[in-house]
């Protein structure tokens, strides 16, 4: 059975992006690029919801003609561009970028998508649709990065929820910048062997 896997950075105090969606607070270095590049190597499909997608769609399509950028950068892109995409959307309707349009989350269908044959299935988005994953029961693995900062304020990523999920930790791997990544089993999950 494949596995979702939802990872995002966090700060150590619980938020995914800051009071005005700022992300300016993530080291985003080498390293951590490289990370996901290899997170998305064991994948061959991204779930996203449409802020997400649409943040990406924006950068990463065209960022190797950017010949200022890193190498890690230029091997997440790479590894990135070509994978099939879903995105969750009432409104956007005609996408590129090897993407399909769903309108609404079907969780009969993520279960399905987890049956097939495939590598794993990786979930893009915020707070929001990851609440939606979790309340199903749809995420196998969720993978933090948190990062040394603390921000006081901003949209946390459990904020709202009233189920209780119990987290088995599987791995961690520390980042020189002082980030670590914790990667949890949910709610009895499927246990990744590589």
């Amino acid at each position: 059975m494949r596995k979702v896997i939802f990872s995002i950075p966090i700060t150590l105090d619980g938020y995914i992006e800051g009071p005005n969606r700022e992300l300016n607070w993530v080291i985003a270095d080498d390293e951590l690029h490289d990370f996901y590049t290899k997170l998305l190597k064991n994948a061959d499909l991204i779930l996203y919801g449409r802020v997400t997608y649409e943040l990406m769609l924006n950068y990463w399509p065209t960022a190797t003609s950017d010949s200022t950028i890193p190498g890690s950068m230029v091997r997440f892109a790479n590894t990135l561009n070509p994978m099939s995409k879903v995105v969750f959307s009432r409104t956007l309707k005609n996408v590129g970028w090897n993407t399909k349009v769903v309108e609404a989350l079907n969780p009969g269908e993520i279960l399905k998508m987890k049956s097939e044959e495939g590598r794993d299935i990786l979930l893009g988005g915020g707070a929001s649709i990851a609440q939606v994953f979790m309340k199903y029961k749809l995420i196998d693995e969720l993978q933090l990065v948190i990062q040394p900062v603390a921000i006081g304020r901003g949209k946390p990523l459990f904020n709202g929820m009233h189920d209780m999920f119990k987290l088995n930790l599987i791995w961690s791997q520390p980042f020189r910048s002082g980030a670590i990544a914790l990667c949890y089993l949910l709610n009895g999950g499927v246990e990744s062997h590589s």
